[in-house]
């Protein structure tokens, strides 16, 4: 990871960072975010080790998305895009042009055990 991009970023989310540290409403803990970087940092939320993922300065190619994407989905987790839509599976790739396409985006997001928390720290980072 670069520091500069990624890291540094986060750390001025002051408010997010905050929301992380307090209690679920069941009274379990949820402040474990992940720092990795590709579909591993998905995969790490899908099996426990950390409770949610975020991406918000550069930005996941299709490829580093889309294989921990599915294991998270799999594994009853939910990934929004920064507007807080889900962000569906099949990308909406149903031609060549859109595969072509879409090996040139790269996709912001919140990755989460599940839809609240995903919603939840989204609200807390886009929190005025």
């Amino acid at each position: 990871m670069k520091p500069a991009e990624r890291f540094l970023p986060l750390t001025r989310q002051t408010d997010l960072l905050h929301a992380l540290g307090q209690q679920s409403e069941d009274g379990s803990s949820r402040g474990r975010i992940g720092v990795d970087f590709g579909s591993i940092g998905l995969c790490h939320v899908a099996a426990g080790f950390t409770d949610c993922m975020v991406e918000f300065a550069k930005g996941f190619a299709i490829w580093d998305l889309a294989p921990g994407h599915y294991i998270l989905n799999a594994a009853g987790g939910a990934v929004l895009d920064l507007e807080g839509h889900p962000i569906p599976l099949d990308y909406r790739l149903t031609t060549l042009a859109d595969i072509g396409e879409a090996m040139n985006r790269r996709q912001k997001f919140v990755a989460a055990t599940d839809l609240k928390l995903a919603q939840d720290v989204l609200k807390a980072m886009t929190k005025a």
